[in-house]
């Protein structure tokens, strides 16, 4: 795509860019909501009185892959549900549309039985894997105990709302799925607040009335457990009132029976899931490979390992707000396919790359000026503040690219090239960088040396979904919407 032709898909005076920034920006904030629905936790534990805050922020910091790691194996049957209620959708089938609906709730319902009961069973053994215990904090492998033991067994609450909100967006109501994802995050905070804090202490910003009013609730001080509950809870009241919604507007009606999944429907939830599941599995996987490394370049000190769970933290959320231009690509592809109008599936892929690379730049370009006042806002702790920042600026660069990354990807998916994605991802991720970061640490390396080798790997891996987009040129427009790669 020439330069003119980039800039064309920028001018929102046009109706198609125009369409497509109006569809993906509510998206992208309730995008926003989510990845704030993580921060605001890691905030708050953040905030509890001397050497406890740090230490809840390393408990997060350390269950995070594992709790993501559920969240992914959710994601993927997810991401298929919405691809074929948008094709059922686009082909204005209305019948099918709720049948595929209530199969793929059965289905994520049952997935939620078969993730939770293992989390809960297997807890300790999850946190002593991520290394649990290993620093100066003597309750570290407790607290992580608990805290995983809360989130996955609550799991099913975070996967039905992943799929409640996704069908929203399938059908092009995205203002609900907004306003879901902002109403979760509110109820995260005030139920956080309530249940890390409890009667008090609170920090000097909280009004002292908050502590009064959860004393006579008689809700107790659980410190970084407590967000873990606080999530849970909230999500099981946003869920209770997305399935009502749901309901409401007819797309969850139907028979009993159809809420058993099978035939084609199971296979494409099945095929598309896993293949999903595998991209982000090995985007998981290489994430726990760096947390790992960074961890024994840091020799077990809490301030290195918080700053840089801090300015992960920070980059979750700058892949989220990357996953409201990938979501809103997918859905409009995979809509226009089903509706037999492949040359607006290219021209809408081509709209959401150009919005996302803009909000990318633009991300990366403000963390490098207040990444420091950013981590800051989580702890002050000088040294925690350094290795958070440090983060951020190595890291910069693929913070820049990921966005068109996300977008080139899920179009893929919308287009069923399932094996694509994970491919590109294997060959950078698992087969470059996690053998680099190993040989790099088992030398000796510094942080910062593994850093720029996370970072340069990633921003690596955007080129080259760039080159192999622009290699198959407009030969994807004919992809069907049951073509596999």
């Amino acid at each position: 795509m020439s330069p003119l032709s980039a800039l064309r898909m920028l001018n929102l005076a046009r109706p198609l860019p125009r369409h497509v920034f109006f569809f993906g920006l509510p998206l992208l904030l309730g995008l926003s909501a989510h990845a704030l629905f993580n921060l605001v936790d890691t905030l708050l534990v953040g905030q509890l009185p001397g050497a406890e805050g740090a230490r809840g922020i390393a408990v997060t910091g350390l269950c995070d892959p594992v709790t993501t790691f559920q969240t992914i194996l959710f994601n993927g049957p997810v991401a298929g549900a919405g691809v074929l209620v948008a094709n059922r959708f686009g082909a204005r089938d209305e019948a099918g549309l709720r049948r595929v609906a209530l199969q793929a709730t059965g289905f994520v319902l049952l997935l939620s039985v078969v993730l939770g009961l293992p989390g809960v069973v297997f807890a300790q053994d999850l946190a002593l894997m991520m290394g649990a215990g290993q620093g100066e904090d003597p309750q570290q492998l407790e607290h992580c105990t608990r805290y995983l033991q809360v989130l996955l067994g609550g799991g099913f609450t975070g996967g039905m709302f992943l799929y409640l909100t996704t069908l929203q967006r399938a059908v092009g109501s995205v203002r609900a799925f907004m306003g879901l994802f902002l109403l979760s995050n509110v109820l995260n905070l005030l139920f956080c607040m309530l249940l890390i804090y409890g009667p008090g202490p609170y920090p000097s910003w909280v009004p002292q009335a908050w502590g009064d009013f959860a004393q006579a609730l008689g809700v107790p001080r659980l410190g970084v457990v407590g967000s873990a509950w606080g999530a849970v809870l909230a999500r099981l009241v946003s869920v209770s009132l997305a399935l009502a919604l749901a309901i409401g507007q007819g797309w969850l009606r139907g028979a009993l029976s159809w809420l058993l999944p099978r035939g084609q429907t199971l296979w494409d939830l099945v095929a598309i899931g896993f293949w999903k599941n595998g991209q982000v599995a090995v985007r998981g996987l290489a994430g726990g490979v760096l947390i790992r490394v960074l961890q024994f370049a840091g020799k077990g000190d809490e301030a290195v390992v918080s700053g840089v769970f801090v300015g992960m933290k920070i980059e979750l959320l700058l892949t989220l707000v990357a996953f409201g231009w990938g979501t809103a690509a997918q859905t409009l592809v995979a809509t226009s396919l089903g509706a037999g109008k492949p040359d607006r599936a290219l021209e809408e892929e081509k709209a959401a790359a150009g919005l996302a690379s803009l909000c990318g730049l633009t991300g990366a370009g403000l963390l490098l000026v207040f990444g420091a006042e950013v981590a800051a806002l989580f702890n002050p702790t000088p040294e925690l503040i350094y290795w958070s920042d440090l983060f951020v600026h190595i890291t910069a660069l693929s913070f820049a690219l990921t966005p068109l990354n996300v977008v080139l990807s899920q179009t893929m998916f919308a287009r069923r090239q399932l094996r694509l994605p994970v491919i590109l991802d294997g060959g950078v991720l698992l087969l470059v960088m996690v053998p680099a970061l190993a040989v790099a640490a088992w030398a000796g390396a510094g942080i910062a040396t593994l850093l720029w080798i996370n970072s340069g790997c990633n921003a690596a891996l955007t080129l080259l979904y760039l080159a192999v987009r622009v290699r198959a040129g407009s030969s994807s427009q004919g992809a069907g919407a049951s073509a596999q790669a």
